[in-house]
């Protein structure tokens, strides 16, 4: 009885780490580039698969595609875009798929490994800004902040929660 329970305790445990990205993108991710770089010339990176994250800024749905601006914000351990002030710059991410801008909406954050396909240029107000241009290839929308905390936890002993 106890080794089923052992056995059951680690299940739940380690299903709770599961990472959000699948080995197979994870592995085509360059680690060493980083976001000011690509950023600073992003044709100079065509072709290369990159993981970037941060807070939706703005969602465009057309026909069969979706065009997602993001504030890029540094990732944690998990990938999943940090709280704060810091950001290098601003992102598209395009999804060949119809994503509905209200799920997208703005302020959540997401993550998205996808191919650099170069530059787009838009603007910000009077601003022409160059926006590196992501491809989807895999993304998490991660829940926002209100719900998201521990989904497990395990002990002994009498607790509460004070807001």
């Amino acid at each position: 009885m106890r080794k089923l329970f052992v056995l059951i305790v680690l299940t739940l445990a380690l299903s709770a780490c599961a990472p959000a990205f699948s080995r197979q993108f994870l592995d085509q991710v360059d680690p060493y580039l980083p976001f000011q770089a690509l950023l600073q010339d992003p044709d100079a990176y065509k072709g290369k698969m990159v993981m970037c994250g941060g807070e939706i800024i703005q969602t465009r749905a057309e026909a069969n595609e979706t065009w997602v601006e993001i504030l890029q914000k540094p990732l944690d351990w998990q990938h999943k875009p940090q709280q704060g002030d810091v950001s290098y710059g601003r992102f598209l991410v395009h999804f060949s798929s119809f994503q509905d801008p209200a799920i997208y909406a703005q302020g959540r954050q997401i993550t998205v490994i996808g191919e650099v396909k170069g530059r787009v240029v838009q603007k910000i107000k009077e601003l022409d800004y160059s926006y590196p241009l992501i491809e989807s290839r895999e993304f998490q929308l991660w829940r926002p902040e209100s719900v998201s905390g521990p989904f497990f936890h395990f002990g002994i002993g009498i607790g509460g929660v004070f807001r």
